[in-house]
């Protein structure tokens, strides 16, 4: 009966590092998956003098099992035009946003808090034509 107790309380007290770990690892995914999406904005913008995609065509791609990518061959567009390989995730969903002169806006958002330390449900970066990148959480 002790070690039975024992292994509850061991149990129940791991639960909290579990979920603070599990936390981690996808905030830390999706920061990842945004400075690769940044990088490839930037790569982008140096060859062609824009950035991708073209002005007030969004990419959505949500949850997956929530819809289908926007345009529907979004995620071989990113690939093709970024050279940076996504796929539709249960955890997160993007948005990529062509504001022309104010640059491009990319959004990756979650069901559930992805940073401990007083992040929300979703990171953002601004990336401007001359360089600058701007990050909000």
């Amino acid at each position: 009966m002790v070690v039975i107790a024992i292994l509850g309380i061991l149990a129940v007290s791991s639960v909290p590092f579990y979920q603070t770990w599990q936390q981690r690892a996808y905030g830390s995914q999706a920061t990842l998956v945004m400075k690769s999406l940044v990088d490839g904005q930037i790569m982008h913008y140096l060859e062609y003098n824009t950035f991708f995609p073209p002005d007030n065509v969004p990419i959505i791609i949500p949850y997956e099992g929530q819809g289908t990518p926007s345009p529907d061959n979004a995620l071989d567009r990113i690939y093709e035009k970024l050279k940076v390989k996504i796929s539709q995730s249960p955890r997160f969903d993007y948005t990529i946003t062509n504001y022309g002169e104010a640059g491009v806006g990319l959004t990756i958002r979650a069901p559930f808090r992805l940073f401990k330390d007083g992040g929300g449900h979703s990171l953002t970066a601004l990336v401007t034509k001359d360089g600058q990148v701007s990050y909000l959480k």
